[in-house]
């Protein structure tokens, strides 16, 4: 990591928490487990006025409620079926590999070829890479594909950012950035995009790296058009805190985040205050006076703010980004410094591997079917036919269907290996299908009733709880988990069955797996078992993963391998 672009004061990196104290006298020693985090009791009252805004604010309360209860009105919630623009994904980011389930541990010279049909996601690939043998020595070619050309351009600039000659630079989530950072991701944009010619239908590029591998890319010029328009746009800061704070602050919005911070704990709440007030991904304690470029990565070429309401905890292993934040002695407090601290280890860690190992990286922006006939034809010369070694076609089933996906990328399964799989999920498998949801089923209050019955600490608030309906946001919160304990196995298979996946599996000489080698069936089941069917978790368990995590209770996954002939 280059001295200049990381996110100190001075351009320096961090390590861990630093002094709150950042008055007219900035403090630079290290900070403590504190509130926030200081380097001593002097600091911490000299900053008191400062802080005192925040440690005494309405979130820090146990007994806070949201707006809609205080004002003793219906609440508004954004409907389910608008769509949602994720920066990294919805869903925790899965080794496709995973190779001490499938292929073993002595892998270290094999070469694999991973195609992610639909990558707006680059988590999968660098747990991917972060997961290979630490003695790694094959060769590895990774398709990265999505139809979305915002998504491509800012994965090749991300991926390049990081691995190609020059600084790095981890500042990926945050609204803005510091002068340096931004004057380097504009060197970055300026050679990336360098080789085009006026008049060229489409844009092929192979970037060095720092290590043996290359990055390619290759997509048609007229898709171009909006990601480069994005990433040399000339709006100032100001556009766009005012574009980010007016999405928040919308009344629809609002209730959707009171509704989230009513499941969170005081602290966390006070922590989404802070990401929300300035857009930056840093320790709580952070001095973000050098932050004065806008992020273009994460506005419209007008400065409009493109990831709306969503929490950029969603979609992460909250656990495993705690336990960074502890690495770092970031308190759990302070659940965005953790977050800071885990992407960055991830991404060194991504950096690192990808200087030493063999790893080719291709980049393309293709409708998935297409190109998947594209590389029978010859389109891509590193993948020729059945050379796959894993498939992710991510989400695509909920758009094409899984018999569709099957067709479309089951002949392309390396046959050689009998790990190679197709990895898919639903996220809607479920709609119009009561049987398929406790929160559609036609039973569910009865359900819900004698449930909490049974439940210690509910029977004296019981009565209450109900008389309030929908505007309880504990009675909110205990429907939206009610799915953790409903089994809709028998649901989601009779939806496979009117799909048609069991006849086209065999035409196709596939089989699903029983038992998940590479993904559970859903979120919260163990890897590797094959009879049970709902989620295991304990109460911090359950916060971590659905709560600030997010992850989607009816979300269903699915792998499919050769089928052997016995």
């Amino acid at each position: 990591m280059s001295f200049g672009l990381g996110s100190d004061v001075n351009g320096g990196t961090i390590s861990g928490p630093i002094c709150a104290n950042q008055g007219y006298k900035v403090c630079t020693l290290p900070g403590i487990k504190a509130c926030p985090a200081y380097c001593s009791e002097r600091c911490q009252k000299l900053h008191w006025q400062r802080h005192r805004r925040a440690c005494t604010h309405s979130y820090t309360k146990d007994d806070w409620q949201p707006a809609w209860v205080v004002e003793k009105r219906i609440p508004m919630f954004r409907p389910k079926d608008v769509s949602t623009h994720y920066l990294w994904g919805d869903m925790p980011a899965i080794d496709v590999l995973r190779l001490d389930s499938n292929e073993g541990p002595d892998t270290q010279d094999m070469d694999f070829k991973i195609c992610l049909a639909a990558s707006g996601d680059i988590r999968n690939l660098i747990q991917t890479v972060n997961n290979l043998p630490k003695d790694y020595r094959g060769k590895c070619d990774v398709l990265m594909n999505d139809i979305d050309p915002v998504v491509v351009n800012r994965n090749l600039l991300i991926l390049f950012a990081l691995l190609g000659a020059g600084p790095q630079s981890t500042k990926l989530q945050n609204s803005r950035r510091t002068s340096s950072n931004a004057s380097y991701l504009q060197r970055c944009i300026d050679y990336v995009y360098g080789y085009r010619s006026e008049g060229d239908m489409s844009y092929r590029v192979a970037l060095c790296t720092r290590g043996p591998g290359k990055i390619y890319s290759m997509q048609t010029t007229a898709g171009m058009k909006q990601p480069l328009e994005m990433f040399q746009s000339t709006f100032d800061l100001a556009t766009a805190i005012t574009s980010m704070r007016r999405t928040y602050n919308e009344a629809a919005n609002s209730d959707d985040h009171d509704r989230l911070l009513s499941k969170l704990v005081p602290a966390h709440r006070l922590a989404f205050k802070r990401y929300r007030d300035t857009g930056i991904l840093v320790p709580f304690s952070h001095n973000i006076s050098t932050f004065t470029q806008p992020n273009r990565f994460l506005f419209t070429s007008r400065g409009q703010w493109i990831p709306g309401n969503t929490s950029p905890l969603c979609g992460w292993d909250m656990s495993a980004v705690l336990d960074s934040g502890a690495r770092h002695s970031i308190d759990f407090a302070d659940v965005f410094g953790c977050l800071f601290f885990h992407v960055k280890d991830q991404l060194r860690e991504f950096a690192k591997r990808m200087k030493e190992f063999n790893i080719h990286l291709h980049l393309t922006q293709y409708d998935a079917k297409i190109l998947s006939k594209g590389i029978f034809a010859g389109l891509l010369p590193a993948f020729n036919g059945p050379c796959f070694d894993r498939v992710d076609a991510s989400h695509l089933v909920d758009g094409v269907g899984v018999k569709a996906c099957l067709a479309d990328w089951g002949p392309l399964l390396r046959k050689g290996n009998p790990c190679a799989a197709i990895l898919m999920h639903s996220r809607s498998w479920h709609m119009n299908r009561p049987d398929a949801s406790a929160q559609a089923h036609p039973r569910t209050v009865e359900w819900l009733m004698k449930k909490c019955y049974n439940m210690p600490g509910l029977q004296t608030n019981f009565h209450e709880m109900f008389s309030q309906g929908l505007q309880s946001p504990v009675l909110l919160h205990l429907v939206e988990s009610l799915d953790a304990f409903y089994d809709n196995e028998t649901a989601f298979h009779r939806y496979l069955r009117e799909r048609e996946v069991y006849p086209t599996m065999e035409n196709l000489g596939l089989r699903m797996r029983h038992v998940h080698n590479i993904h559970p069936k859903r979120f919260g089941v163990p890897i590797g078992t094959a009879h049970q069917r709902l989620p295991d978790l304990t109460k911090d368990e359950f916060y971590r993963l659905f709560t600030l995590g997010g992850a989607n209770l009816l979300v269903r996954f699915m792998e499919f391998e050769h089928a052997e002939e016995e």
